[in-house]
């Protein structure tokens, strides 16, 4: 080698390791995707049923407290002719409070004509 190159030697040296670091970072990259894509493949798998149990288990909670809900919710709401109505709903939908089906603004007087009583 001599004194006169030694500044296209060294150049071509760090153009070889430069291509070279760029494969290795591109292989590295490629295999972490990999691995990212089976674990998050495997995730999937494992909470897609943990998810379907507390679906159902939530539906049963639901299910299990409406009466308790529809017997305190209608006195929250100052609405009780409803209380423990089974017909009662009070839900917001936008500015709009729906009571219930029959009377979306709730009932006025002290007894609705149409209470049905949701414990069973």
């Amino acid at each position: 080698m001599g004194e006169d190159n030694w500044g296209e030697e060294f150049a071509k040296f760090l153009d070889v390791t430069l291509q070279e670091s760029a494969h290795f970072l591109m292989a590295v990259v490629e295999g972490l995707e990999e691995v990212a894509t089976e674990v998050d493949q495997n995730l999937a798998d494992a909470i897609a049923p943990l998810l379907d149990h507390v679906l159902v288990y939530e539906n049963l909670l639901d299910q299990a407290t409406q009466p308790l809900g529809q017997t305190i919710n209608p006195l929250l709401d100052h609405h009780p002719a409803c209380v423990g109505c089974r017909h009662y709903h009070g839900q917001t939908y936008g500015d709009a409070f729906l009571v219930c089906a029959m009377y979306p603004y709730g009932w006025s007087e002290r007894s609705c004509p149409d209470w049905e009583s949701v414990w069973r």
